[in-house]
């Protein structure tokens, strides 16, 4: 990860050179890039909608996460899914569902329509992504820095990424990806984003959640 915001500060760098001096967007673009790449750890609730060609399903969300790898996904609506948990402590996927006699089931990965929603996901595939945009919108008098990537893995409904971040707050505030043809697949809206939280590793420990995993 060192490498890679090594090499995305030389090309932001070369990026912003070719822009005029003085220009109040390009160093906010600057100062939002650069406090999301240091990012170590975030915290926010969120509100998650996933399009498909039968509809669409909203979720509320409370999520967790360090750039080792490790979160923890809790979903708080709608009422039939409330309480029901991710987490990947670093080697194992786990899946806690409260309805089920808190029984836990065991994966060795995250279906990727939920792994792309954690913002560690975005931010190693912007790192990779080969050409570093300068985008800014305006939305509702409010100024965004837009950064994009490209979704590596050939996946036809997972193919792209846009994160938008307020330029004052320095908060990210949606987060949307789309399929190869350039249709939304996944909406998160963000809420209550907290940068670098103290996060124990007892978060991630699912003895915590339950005390009778089942293999």
């Amino acid at each position: 990860m060192k490498i890679l915001k090594k090499s995305f500060f030389i090309m932001l760098t070369f990026v912003l050179v070719g822009c005029s001096k003085g220009n109040n967007s390009n160093d906010d673009y600057a100062s939002v890039q650069e406090k999301f790449v240091n990012m170590e750890s975030y915290s926010c609730n969120a509100e998650v909608t996933f399009y498909s060609n039968k509809g669409e399903n909203t979720y509320t969300i409370s999520q967790q996460a360090k750039n080792d790898g490790r979160y923890y996904i809790e979903t708080t609506a709608p009422d039939n899914v409330k309480g029901n948990i991710i987490l990947f402590d670093g080697n194992i996927l786990w899946q806690y569902n409260p309805s089920l006699d808190s029984k836990i089931s065991i994966g060795d990965k995250d279906k990727m329509a939920r792994k792309e929603i954690c913002l560690f996901s975005f931010l190693e595939n912007h790192l990779k992504s080969k050409d570093i945009a300068l985008e800014t919108a305006n939305i509702d008098d409010s100024i965004y820095s837009v950064l994009e990537a490209k979704i590596a893995g050939g996946n036809k409904y997972f193919d792209s990424e846009k994160l938008w971040i307020n330029n004052e707050t320095k908060s990210p505030e949606k987060l949307v990806i789309y399929d190869k043809d350039g249709k939304e697949r996944v909406l998160v809206k963000y809420n209550s984003f907290v940068y670098n939280p103290k996060i124990e590793d007892s978060k991630f420990n699912i003895e915590n959640i339950a005390n009778t995993p089942e293999n």
